[in-house]
Formats: C-alpha cells, sequence, structure tokens
C-alpha cells in the first residue's frame, strides 16, 4: 500500500503490502529482508570465479560466440552499470527501458537498476516502434537501451525517431553503433567506463529496505485491449523460488545451472535464469538466437540441470536430439508451459526421449510461477498462493492473492498505479479462464476476453485496427486458437469487402508488418466468413468465436460462424 501522496514516482516508491502482510510472509520464508544483490554479493565474495551467466551469441564467429561471466566480474558490471546510470540522472524510483536480445548485458543492468533504486523496464526484443512508443510514454522511462539492429530491424533508428515525441526520455543508449543515432555508446559509456571507482561511483550504496518495494515494472500487452504494467518487488519474484514446494520441481539445489529459450526480457526467463541461479549461487544460461541443435550442444556443455521452455520449443528439441543424441547426464528437470497446460503427449515424450522429470508450468506476468503439475490433472499451487475462481467446476476467470502476485498495476494512460493490497485487498485478476478442485489446485484452460498468444502475449485491438485498414477487409476480429505444438496463437477471422475477392494470408500478414506490427504478433491463421457473430447490442462474440474456431476445421469451407 501507500503511505503519503505524491507524484506518480512518489507512490512507486512507497508501494508496498501492508505491515501485517510483510510480517506474515516473511514469517513464512516466503518473502526476506535480503535481495538478490545480497545473493550475487555474498556468491562473488566467496566463490568470484564461479560462473554466474553463460552466453551464447550465434551470430558471432565460431571461438566468439560463447562467453561466461563469472561472480565476481557480474557484481563488478553490476556497480559499474549502476554508477553509469546515477550519472545520467537516474534516481531512485525513475524508470530505466531496456529492449536487448538474451545477452550477459541485459542481466547485468537488470541487477543494475535494482542496485541504483531504480525500476527495471524490460522490453521483447520483438515490439517494434509503434509498440515502444506506447511502452516508454506509458512508464516514463528516463532512458532507454537498445541494439542498433537485431534481426532485421533497426532499433536504434526507431527510438531516435520516437525520441522528439517522449519528453520524459533524457538519454538513448544504444549496444552497438550508436553514433550513427547520435547516442550514447553502451559498451563504451557502461561498460569500460570504470564509474564505479569515481567519487560519486564510490559513494554510492545499495539502497536499504528494498526487498519488499517496486524494482520490476512488466508491459503486459493486449490486456483489455489496453497496454498496462504489473509491478514486482524483490520479494514478489523470490516468492517464486521460496514457495515453490514440488518435490521434483526446481527447488533449491546449492549451485544449479538453469536455461531458458524463452526472452531475458519476458518474467519469465528473468525469475528463472537470473534470479533462481542467484538465489542458489547457480548459473544462468541462454542463447541469443534459437537454434536447437546449438541449444542442446550448450546444454550440454554447460551441464545444466533444469531447462525451461514453450512446447514449440521442446518439439524442435525432441526433433533434433533423436537425430544426434547429446550427453545430457547433469539434467534433471524439463520444465514446460506458460499460460495453459503442456499436451500430455508432448510431456510423455519429453519423458521418454530425455528420461527425467517432466513438469508443467502455469504462470502469468501478474504473479510469475503459479503452479507446477505432472500431468493432465490440475496444478499444485505455490505456497500462499490463493486462488478464486468463482465458476467452481466450470470455467471463469480466475483471480489469485499471495507472496508472488505483483504490488500494483498501472493501467498505461492513468496517472498512478493501482496498489494491489490497497485497492483490492490482495486480489488480483490474472486474466484466465480456469477452474478450480476441492483440493484447492487448478486447471487454467484458456485466456479470458480478447487476451492471446502464448510465448508474446497479442496487443489484439492494434492488430484488429490494422487488418480494417486493408482495402479488402470489411470487418476482422482477433481471437485464440490452440495449435497442438505451438499451444495458443492468433486467428484473423475476416469478413471480405467483396466476396470475389477474399485477401489472403501472406497479404495481410505483409500489410500488417507494414503497418510496424511485430512478426511475433501477426495472424498464423486466417478465416474468411460472411459474417461475425455479434449479440442483439452489436458487441463481438468472441466467446462463439473461439468455440467455433474449436470445431473448425482450418482450410475447409464451412458456414459462418453463429
Amino acid at each position: 500500500m501507500t503511505r503519503g501522496t505524491g507524484t506518480a514516482e512518489r507512490r512507486v516508491l512507497e508501494l508496498t503490502a501492508p505491515d501485517e502482510v510483510v510480517r506474515r510472509f516473511r514469517a513464512a520464508g516466503w518473502w526476506r529482508e535480503e535481495t538478490f544483490l545480497d545473493d550475487l554479493r555474498r556468491t562473488a565474495a566467496g566463490a568470484p570465479g564461479r560462473p554466474a551467466i553463460v552466453a551464447e551469441r550465434v551470430l558471432r564467429p565460431e571461438g566468439r560466440r560463447r562467453t561466461t561471466v563469472t561472480y565476481g566480474q557480474l557484481a563488478v558490471y553490476v556497480d559499474r552499470f549502476a554508477a553509469a546510470l546515477a550519472s545520467l540522472g537516474v534516481a531512485p524510483g525513475d524508470p530505466v527501458a531496456y529492449q536487448l536480445p538474451n545477452w550477459w548485458e541485459t542481466a547485468a543492468l537488470t541487477l543494475a537498476c535494482w542496485r541504483a533504486g531504480a525500476l527495471a523496464v524490460p522490453v521483447l526484443p520483438t515490439v517494434r516502434a509503434h509498440g515502444l512508443r506506447r511502452i516508454l510514454d506509458g512508464t516514463r522511462a528516463r532512458v532507454c537501451v537498445v541494439p542498433d539492429t537485431w534481426e532485421g530491424f533497426a532499433h536504434a533508428e526507431a527510438l531516435a525517431d520516437l525520441a522528439p515525441g517522449l519528453p520524459w526520455l533524457r538519454h538513448r543508449v544504444v549496444l552497438g553503433d550508436a553514433a550513427a543515432t547520435g547516442a550514447i555508446d553502451f559498451t563504451a559509456y557502461f561498460a569500460r567506463t570504470p564509474h564505479e571507482r569515481t567519487g560519486a561511483g564510490r559513494r554510492g550504496r545499495p539502497l536499504p529496505g528494498r526487498a519488499d518495494r517496486p524494482a520490476l515494472l512488466i508491459s503486459v500487452m493486449g490486456l483489455r485491449d489496453a497496454y498496462t504494467s504489473v509491478l514486482h518487488s524483490p520479494d514478489t519474484l523470490y516468492a517464486n523460488i521460496s514457495a515453490q514446494h514440488h518435490p521434483e520441481g526446481p527447488g533449491q539445489r546449492p549451485g544449479e545451472v538453469f536455461l531458458s529459450t524463452l526472452p531475458l526480457t519476458s518474467l519469465a526467463s528473468l525469475i528463472y535464469t537470473v534470479c533462481w541461479p542467484l538465489a542458489v549461487g547457480g548459473t544462468g544460461v541462454w542463447q541469443d538466437v534459437w537454434d536447437p541443435g546449438r541449444c542442446l550442444d550448450l546444454m550440454a556443455d554447460a551441464g545444466v540441470d533444469q531447462v525451461y521452455a514453450e512446447p514449440a520449443y521442446f518439439a524442435e528439441l525432441l526433433t533434433t536430439r533423436r537425430q544426434r543424441p547429446r550427453d545430457l547426464d547433469r539434467l534433471r528437470l524439463v520444465l514446460s508451459g506458460g499460460r495453459t497446460s503442456t499436451p500430455e503427449p508432448l510431456a510423455a515424450e519429453l519423458r521418454e526421449v530425455f528420461g527425467v522429470s517432466v513438469l508443467s508450468a502455469w504462470g502469468a506476468p501478474e504473479l510469475g510461477m503459479g503452479a507446477l503439475s505432472e500431468g493432465a490433472g490440475g496444478a499444485g499451487l505455490l505456497r500462499g498462493l490463493e486462488v478464486l475462481a468463482e465458476g467452481g467446476t466450470d470455467p471463469a476467470t480466475l483471480r489469485v492473492r499471495g507472496p508472488s502476485v505483483a504490488l500494483a498495476t498501472w493501467r498505461h494512460g492513468v496517472a498512478a498505479p493501482v496498489a494491489t493490497w490497497e485497492e483490492g485487498d490482495g486480489w488480483l485478476d490474472t486474466g484466465d479462464l480456469a477452474t478450480t478442485d476441492a483440493g484447492g489446485g487448478i486447471r487454467v484452460l484458456a485466456r479470458a476476453g480478447t487476451r492471446t498468444g502464448a510465448i508474446f502475449m497479442v496487443p489484439v485491438a492494434e492488430v484488429e485496427e490494422g487488418l480494417l485498414t486493408h482495402p479488402r477487409v470489411g470487418e476482422a476480429a482477433v481471437v485464440a486458437y490452440t495449435d497442438p505444438e505451438h499451444g495458443e496463437l492468433p486467428c484473423a477471422v475476416v469478413v471480405p469487402a467483396a466476396w470475389d475477392r477474399p485477401p489472403g494470408p501472406a497479404e495481410l500478414r505483409e500489410h500488417l508488418t507494414a503497418l510496424g506490427i511485430a512478426e511475433a504478433f501477426l495472424p498464423t491463421r486466417l478465416e474468411i466468413v460472411g459474417a461475425l457473430p455479434r449479440d442483439e447490442h452489436g458487441r463481438l462474440r468472441r466467446a462463439a468465436l473461439r468455440s467455433w474456431l474449436l470445431r473448425a476445421h482450418p482450410g475447409s469451407p464451412r458456414p459462418s460462424p453463429a
């Protein structure tokens, strides 16, 4: 909750749970007074040569692709980056945005934000200019760090074009060619300048008492057709680790090595390959460009103990491993899932091929990793996590409360965040549809409302608006359908402007790409219909559309949805 009033920044700095809740969560061991920075310093002091990060940059020449950062090195870089941020005028509570691939600098910069008392604002690399502008404007980021180019997109140029319309943004920082856009060179200014040795750097000390205050701001795309941010603290992140109790789950075994295939700027990867390894003195492992063969090589060489990925990635790993097995003698856990459960045939194949425990994870930006399960039954919740799905055995909107739930939500365009414990007595709407059982378990079935996407949440309203600008589209809706291998994907349901010339999927994707819609958000399926189902007030019946898609066979003639 907040104590006192003032500006939005002041409100963010003061957000926390009620004192009684803080005491209760700490007494249970779910929260603590220390942060992940304390974990870093402890291991850096006791075992400075231990690997903290093993990162692979696939596009580099052979021999320069892998980078190992030790705990001693990481501690130095975190202090250096934090001092660099302070030298740019970043003050406690200021948001710092960064849209970087899975590089070691991304993890170090996240920790540096916390070291400086700033709010870390990670942005997925797939977000393009229109989305980045909304995130930077909505979060009021003071600094934004991007690569010069990544996967064919000129991030530095896009940020330079956006900057004049972002009054809050003070500094553009580029990792790569910064001179071309007049930005600060990350390598020169952050990595190679020893700011920690300056007077200001030496005077800077970790801010005390920050474990229960906001440190991370995750922007959620497409939530109720708007951009919303959720604010997490080191404590809510730590609860993902401390409250996990499955006997074969990630656990807290000292020194384990964790790999995630998801973007490092996603909440799942930040928790799993940054926070979790720090908490156990272990190692986080990732690659910047997905390559299933090189991923298996990396798992073998780095001695990975556990791996987390979406079902689509595991399907590719299975095929690659069958073609050429690698020695993964240290692997003990495969963690699969995301917003909805892992298909049981895939889970069974993972157990057969890898010969280890396979658990399905359910999570959400609002609470991180919420539950783990071994099969098709209900998922077991983290300790202390309460759920409320008023439909019981019937699907209903899922609400959650507990130590891992975000401290607040902040709808872009609204002056200040809404504190979870102040406004909702700790309850937060996840936007998922679920059923509950008598034992307190849950089964997440789908997203509620317009929310769509597996790895990346799709901004449904923006995609629909983009489709409507195509000259041969009369009406359009974007709804979710479930692919057995890739999970939840977006489908465009279109009423053509003229039946003799309906648009095709390729041209619609090209049209959306030209409008700046990221590839990860493009519809992967197109259905041409005569009319969209609407109620008596003319509102689109999305549930009817989703139900129709479940019954329809892609590509076959069919009547319009009723």
